[in-house]
């Protein structure tokens, strides 16, 4: 089962830094694709490559669509 969770931003030197909750099963290094959502694979067994492909090409599309039907809606 997923997870959900606000997080602060935090300043950490010359960027910033988003902390994972603790009972997040995490590896050495995590993988991540971003645009204007981040997904992450906080173990690392996913590649940045493939994470970015998925994020563009299945979760980008369908979650603008999905916001702009929720935001006519209301």
């Amino acid at each position: 089962m997923g997870l959900k969770d606000k997080r602060k931003i935090i300043r950490v030197g010359n960027s910033e830094a988003v902390t994972l909750p603790s009972n997040l099963v995490k590896g050495e290094e995590a993988s991540i694709a971003a645009d204007r959502l981040i997904i992450m694979d906080p173990r690392g067994e996913i590649s940045e490559d493939d994470l970015l492909d998925f994020l563009e090409s299945n979760i980008e599309p369908i979650f603008w669509e999905w916001l702009r039907k929720r935001k006519a809606k209301s």
